[in-house]
Parts: C-alpha cells; sequence; structure tokens
C-alpha cells in the first residue's frame, strides 16, 4: 500500500508539472508578438547615403517593397536639388518618376544618369531623392537619400590617396610605411593626412595641411593631436638635438615640397611627441624623422 501511495505521488507530481507547461507554452501563445503581414507591407530606399563618381555614367537607387505574398503597388518619387541641380549635374534615366511593383520583384531601381563635368572642378556635389506615395503600401523609416557625386577634378587630385613613406627614424633605422592624403570637403587647399608617423598616428585623427596657390608646397601645422590615448597627448611636433627640444615654434609648421608628379619632400625633422594628458610636461617622443622623408604616391 505504501508503494502503491508514493507511486500515485509521483504520477500526481508529474502531471502537476505536465499542466504547468502545457499553461507557461499556452501563455507564451497568447503574449507572442504580432505576426508582419501585408498590411504592413512597406517600401523603402535601402540606404540614407550613396556616392557615385562623376564619370560613373549611370547609377542605380534600388528601392525595396517588403511584403509576404509579393503585393502591387505604384511608388512614387521625387528629386531634391542641392549642390547638384537636375538638368544640369543628373537626370532621371527613363522619365516617369513611378516604379510599378508587380509582386513579383520585390527589387526596384530608380536609374539617374549622372552627368561628367570632366576637367572641370565642381566640387563634390549632392541631390537628394525622396518618395513620395508609397501607393497601396506603407512608406518604410528610409523614405529619401542622399546622393553624393564625387568630383574627379579636385586641384589637388595628384596628391590625392595613398603614398609609400619612406624616411630614417632615430629610433628604428630606415622605415617604410603607408601615408593617405584625402581632400577637405569645404576647403580646396586643405588636405587630411592619415599614419603621418608609422605606428605613432591614428586614423581616427588625422592632421591636416595646407598647399599653396601654386601647389609646390605644403605646411602642417605643429601641435595638432597625432594619436588618442587614455593617459596621453600624442602630438604632432618638429625635432630638433640630442636633448629633445622642438626645432619648430608653437603656431609653426613642417614644411613639404611637392613635385609635378605629386611626391612630396618633408624638409624638416619631425616625429611625434608625447606629454601627460592635459598637461604641457612632456614624457618623450614615440619617433622622430630625421629631414629626409619622402611620400611617393602609390
Amino acid at each position: 500500500m505504501r508503494k502503491n501511495r508514493i507511486k500515485m505521488k509521483k504520477i500526481t507530481i508529474y502531471i502537476s508539472v505536465l499542466a504547468g507547461i502545457v499553461l507557461f507554452f499556452s501563455a507564451c501563445e497568447l503574449n507572442e508578438t504580432p505576426t508582419f503581414d501585408d498590411a504592413n507591407a512597406f517600401v523603402a530606399f535601402s540606404s540614407e547615403n550613396i556616392t557615385v563618381k562623376e564619370d560613373a555614367g549611370t547609377l542605380n537607387i534600388p528601392v525595396r517593397l517588403t511584403s509576404l505574398a509579393g503585393v502591387t503597388s505604384a511608388v512614387s518619387f521625387d528629386f531634391i536639388d542641392s549642390t547638384a541641380v537636375k538638368g544640369r549635374d543628373y537626370n532621371l534615366n527613363g522619365g516617369a518618376s513611378v516604379l510599378n511593383f508587380d509582386g513579383n520583384e520585390p527589387v526596384q531601381n530608380i536609374v539617374i544618369d549622372v552627368v561628367n563635368h570632366s576637367g572641370v572642378f565642381t566640387g563634390d556635389m549632392k541631390f537628394g531623392v525622396r518618395i513620395t506615395s508609397a501607393g497601396s503600401v506603407n512608406p518604410g523609416s528610409i523614405d529619401t537619400t542622399w546622393v553624393t557625386i564625387s568630383d574627379l577634378d579636385h586641384p589637388l587630385a595628384f596628391i590625392l590617396g595613398e603614398f609609400n613613406a619612406t624616411a630614417t627614424s632615430y629610433f628604428n633605422g630606415k622605415e617604410v610605411w603607408t601615408v593617405s592624403l584625402a581632400k577637405d570637403v569645404s576647403d580646396v587647399n586643405k588636405v587630411w593626412i592619415t599614419n603621418l608617423v608609422s605606428g605613432g598616428s591614428s586614423a581616427s585623427s588625422p592632421v591636416y595641411g595646407m598647399v599653396n596657390s601654386e601647389k609646390t608646397e605644403i605646411k602642417i601645422p605643429v601641435g595638432q593631436v597625432i594619436a588618442i590615448s587614455s593617459s596621453y597627448d600624442v602630438l604632432l611636433n618638429g625635432y630638433y638635438g640630442p636633448d629633445g627640444e622642438t626645432a619648430i615654434e608653437d603656431g609653426g609648421s613642417l614644411t613639404g615640397l611637392i613635385d609635378p608628379d605629386g611626391t612630396i619632400h618633408i624638409q624638416d625633422e619631425f616625429g611625434s611627441q608625447v606629454f601627460t594628458k592635459g598637461t604641457t610636461t612632456s614624457v618623450g617622443w614615440y619617433n622622430i624623422y630625421q629631414a629626409d622623408g619622402v611620400f611617393v604616391k602609390k
């Protein structure tokens, strides 16, 4: 009898646990997140920003209609002129400002003809495309995309890009590394330099240089932050002498002479000087180069 009572007790506990599990999952089903259906179908651009080179010819801007069963919709769009102007810098290929989704292809393209102003410096230009009507579906979160037409006729194009850099380090001897120069978005004579000091500068903190109107010289102000650290300020500086004194006063610049082919010859000894963060106390130099630095365009 006692064994039967124990057995019945175990069966009762098992049934209770099983019933609890069933109730738990039933409750979960009652509180499930509502599923997506075609009442939620929407249309949107794939990205908020697109960049195209001015010589690309055409640009396809994808628009996606997201649905389950493949609903149909006529989606209208128009343009927002900014620094790029329709009819001058770009045109709609095909003419009609509507995309007809037939339920079979979820992605359609707005096709843009990009005007190439070859040999003319215009600077990068921008225009927008926006969905004005989603038709029978909902507008998505990205209902406008901005297109940047990248100008290829920058006056400093011959020194933009990557360079093979060589210089003699006081610490490491002859060094070879890669330096990058990029244009500034607002000043045509200004460039941003990444990795000016090998191993001691950062892509997140490039330094700038100013090119003269003859495009024969670049000046890179000293004192710029060249790397980010939680404990130290690492600054670009000129160097002179065995005692670590700086050769360029505050407000001065490193000088680079520019050849017609874009090769840059650094005229000063320079490097990355390390300071205790928030102070003017130098704790030494991360690297120092002799005045023989040469940057050759790749």
